[in-house]
């Protein structure tokens, strides 16, 4: 039979399927999206799990009370996207652009932001435990109140971040930059924030209760009634229980 075919539907017929982008797709679980323009456009509550969304054009499109759960969302730009309610669960962020976009009361629990621009983004009240933030940018970002617990925030800029009441948890802030960001009674509870700079930052009322301070800048920063005990210090001093607000 496949003499009397020519070599071009030969080689389509032993060629494995291969997914390609369709813009025209409606929203779907797996819709391929690779670089389509989608700015502007109502998805709400649009099921969109485990789909590749790579480089998708978002600006300003309305993505609230959407299932992200597993989606690519690599190097698409939300800028100013409403993201508010989403669920996205394990969903990829990598590169993304998020500037002044709003996540609010979002499930993002292992979500992966690594070097996502989230300038005065707006995540308040959101689930983000186990997520990653390696390398990204929350300048200016308002994250008061959400949960961060055991993220990893390696390389990351939070400079005049507003993160009041917010919970860090164990997270890794390793060589980051949290310079003049607003902290007040925020949990930093075994959290590492070695090698840091913490210049001019607010942690009145914090907890940093068995957290890891060795070598962060602190200069100008602001500890009044911060929970201290069993921190590791500037110095690698170990602070003595019941330290508050500097280290004994």
């Amino acid at each position: 039979m496949l003499k009397s075919l020519t070599p071009g539907v030969i080689c389509l017929l032993l060629t494995p399927h291969l997914s390609y982008a369709a813009c025209s797709d409606s929203p779907n679980p797996l819709v391929n999206w690779d670089g389509c323009d989608k700015q502007k456009k109502d998805f709400q509550k649009a099921n969109l799990e485990g789909a590749v969304l790579k480089s998708v054009n978002f600006t300003q499109s309305n993505l609230s009370k959407a299932r992200l759960n597993n989606a690519d969302l690599g190097s698409a730009n939300l800028m100013e996207a409403n993201l508010n309610k989403i669920k996205a669960k394990k969903s990829r962020f990598v590169g993304a652009i998020l500037k002044q976009a709003t996540l609010n009361k979002a499930r993002l629990t292992q979500a992966t932001f690594d070097r996502a621009d989230l300038s005065a983004a707006k995540i308040n009240s959101s689930q983000l435990s186990n997520a990653s933030f390696y390398n990204a940018t929350l300048n200016e970002a308002d994250i008061s109140g959400s949960n961060f617990t055991q993220s990893n925030f390696e390389q990351a800029k939070l400079i005049e971040t507003q993160a009041t009441n917010t919970n860090f948890h164990q997270a890794i802030f390793s060589n980051s930059i949290l310079e003049d960001g607003n902290f007040e009674g925020a949990d930093f509870s075994k959290a590492k924030l070695d090698n840091s700079e913490l210049s001019g930052a607010n942690f009145t009322n914090a907890n940093l209760e068995g957290a890891d301070l060795h070598n962060a800048d602190i200069t100008g920063s602001d500890f009044t009634n911060a929970i201290l005990d069993n921190a590791t210090w500037v110095n690698r001093k170990r602070c003595r229980p019941g330290s508050i607000g500097v280290c004994k």
